[in-house]
């Protein structure tokens, strides 16, 4: 079981070596540490944090991609495949040119199991997602 921080407005944090988890209500916001690249052992942990924080409900997830570097192909199926489980909508938050061309291949190679797109700002990722920009995401 995962270590959860819970604040007065219902939010939950979590961390791990791969990312750090914000949790609200409403959305849940990962954001990827930087780290030489991400392979299908760090994908199942990212997933298995994931689930545990929202605990079985569906919701819009924001992905803040930025930092990472190098994704191998067993991570990326994973994530599009196994890793898509209680995501209604998806959006990444990217830099480009290396995370938009990490973004570009997974939404080019998987067919989608739930909406998901490509922002470089973050207010326009949370509108995508139906979300109101708050200091709390």
């Amino acid at each position: 079981m995962i270590a959860l921080t819970s604040f007065p407005e219902m939010k939950k944090t979590h961390e791990n070596s791969y990312a750090i988890y914000l949790l609200t209500d409403d959305l849940l916001h990962i954001i990827y540490k930087k780290v030489p690249c991400i392979n299908r052992k760090a994908a199942q942990l990212i997933v298995k944090d994931r689930m545990e924080l929202q605990e079985g409900k569906s919701m819009p997830v924001l992905c803040d991609i930025r930092e990472v570097r190098n994704i191998d192909k067993a991570a990326r199926d994973y994530l599009a495949l196994e890793g898509s489980l209680w995501i209604e909508k998806l959006a990444f938050l990217i830099d480009p040119p290396v995370t938009d061309m990490i973004s570009s291949i997974y939404l080019d190679t998987h067919s989608q199991k739930v909406p998901t797109r490509s922002f470089t700002r973050k207010a326009e990722a949370l509108a995508y997602l139906g979300i109101k920009e708050t200091d709390e995401n």
